[in-house]
């Protein structure tokens, strides 16, 4: 079966009829090696997005009535092995003649050459660049960087490789620090790759994009930001903010240090993602298709 013409009807109107045949033909592929015991499937329209479990026949409907769920290329829950996936090459860009990590490396830091002003990007009082210049050289290195001689692979575009395949396929930090461990012995001891999760997440941070950790009270009362953000206690059902707390001093008779958060919220801000969106030339058009292409 060709995937990627399904991927295309996939993607016309619902009511046109090569959607409908479309869906028949993922039908086909998706019932080939049923996900679930009971010969149910993931359903993957708007409405479910790959979070509810039902027979063939609903899977079906919801395709027709409600369509597919956009960006879901992959298809890791119907049938499709990573090794199956064709991950985009990093092919060079026939202008500049960079490639595409290099090109978001640009975007991330709103540079479109590896030679910025350095006057803008100058801490006061000292002869280096500031931390995000730093970084900004940082991440170019390990776009140029290979990971041994001759290797098609950089540092970066390994990095980010290995990261999708743990978001996609939903692997522990351990089971990441021991594959990276695996590598290191296996492949030529001048390949530059870091030795742990934490070290290889230092990385792949500088491309920003992080979230806000936000404690919350574990009876989902309240967050504790703004004024409540130096609080220990609830203000509605007076809730410890913390799991335990250590020892106070005996000098000052205040905790030493607060512990465990009963919960935290992780808040991903939403005006960085629109902006990282509209620095590149590629998403921006993207962005503003509702209003030029609709």
């Amino acid at each position: 079966m060709d995937l990627r013409a399904t991927k295309e009807k996939l993607a016309l109107p619902i009511k046109s009829a090569e959607y409908r045949v479309g869906v028949d033909d993922f039908m086909v592929y998706a019932t080939r090696s049923l996900t679930s015991s009971d010969g149910k499937l993931i359903c993957t329209c708007i409405k479910c997005v790959n979070n509810k479990l039902l027979s063939p026949d609903d899977v079906n409907y919801h395709l027709l009535n409600f369509g597919i769920m956009h960006n879901y290329n992959n298809w890791t829950f119907h049938g499709v092995v990573v090794d199956e996936i064709s991950f985009e090459p990093m092919v060079e860009n026939e202008t500049r003649g960079e490639t595409n990590l290099r090109q978001l490396v640009h975007d991330t830091y709103g540079q479109r050459d590896d030679n910025p002003n350095l006057s803008e990007n100058m801490d006061e009082g000292t002869r280096g660049p500031n931390k995000q210049a730093q970084n900004y050289y940082s991440l170019l290195n390990d776009a140029d960087q290979e990971l041994w001689p001759g290797c098609e692979l950089t540092k970066l575009s390994f990095l980010v490789l290995l990261f999708h395949i743990k978001s996609t396929n939903k692997w522990s930090n351990k089971s990441f620090d021991d594959l990276l461990g695996a590598l290191l012995l296996a492949i030529p001891s001048s390949a530059n790759l870091p030795k742990s999760f934490q070290k290889a997440k230092k990385v792949i941070e500088k491309l920003g994009l992080g979230y806000v950790k936000i404690h919350s009270c574990p009876n989902h009362c309240q967050l504790y930001w703004k004024d409540k953000a130096n609080d220990d206690t609830c203000s509605k059902c007076g809730a410890s903010r913390w799991k335990r707390m250590r020892e106070q001093s005996s000098t000052t008779g205040r905790n030493k240090n607060k512990g465990i958060p009963a919960k935290v919220l992780r808040y991903f801000p939403l005006i960085p993602r629109l902006k990282r969106l509209f620095m590149s030339k590629h998403t921006a058009s993207l962005m503003r298709w509702h209003d030029e292409g609709c």
